[in-house]
């Protein structure tokens, strides 16, 4: 059995990616590395990644590695800038979720807003598309939206609130844009159900696991 790992700093992320795993790829084995702190501790660093935050993460990442990961599945956005580095150091492939799905929205092309729950992620997110944006020859151009609301319903587990503040949001940039994207892994419930007039909606689960299914075969 093909045994991938989750690297992850919230629960609210680890779910949507078992859901879609399950559903999709029953015959693949998934374990949870969890640092639940890790996101509080960059909150009251500003955003910031220290050598003590990078520490825990490659914590987590060499255990897994040693506990016989085939891929692993980085879901935490604001690390993503880290992966090709992590990879490099470690034996096995590293995916983050919002990089496979932002790579796709660079292929495709045309106006993007990107909607984040954590302000520590927008930086990131916008250096990563823009990444992506170049490699496919598209000029670097997104709108960065942030409901914070969404982010303190979270962490109470108010996930009803959660995702309500979001949908709503979702709704508000349909008609203006040609892609919606929900940077955050944990984000992906609230898509649930909407239904889009104009805007394609974008979430991270399935385009992580299609490529770790990818790299494992």
């Amino acid at each position: 059995m093909k045994r991938i790992a989750l690297v992850s700093v919230t629960l609210n992320a680890v779910n949507p990616i078992v859901d879609y795993m399950t559903k999709t790829n029953p015959d693949v084995h998934v374990v949870n590395y969890l640092d639940s702190y890790l996101l509080e501790k960059v909150g009251k660093d500003n955003g910031v990644i220290t050598d003590e935050s990078m520490g825990r993460m490659f914590d987590m990442l060499v255990k897994a590695c040693a506990d016989g990961a085939q891929c692993i599945i980085m879901t935490c956005t604001i690390f993503s800038p880290y992966v090709e580095k992590f990879s490099e150091l470690l034996s096995v492939p590293i995916i983050c979720p919002d990089g496979a799905m932002l790579d796709g929205v660079a292929k495709e092309g045309g106006k993007t807003a990107i909607i984040c729950t954590f302000t520590g992620t927008v930086d990131t997110t916008r250096s990563v598309f823009f990444k992506y944006q170049r490699l496919n020859g598209r000029a670097e151009s997104v709108d960065m939206y942030v409901v914070p609301e969404a982010f303190k319903a979270a962490q109470v587990s108010d996930m009803e609130t959660h995702d309500r503040v979001i949908r709503e949001k979702i709704a508000e940039l349909d008609a203006s844009y040609d892609h919606v994207v929900l940077a955050q892994i944990s984000m992906a419930r609230a898509a649930q159900g909407v239904a889009m007039k104009h805007a394609k909606l974008w979430t991270s689960p399935k385009s992580a696991v299609e490529a770790a299914v990818n790299l494992l075969k």
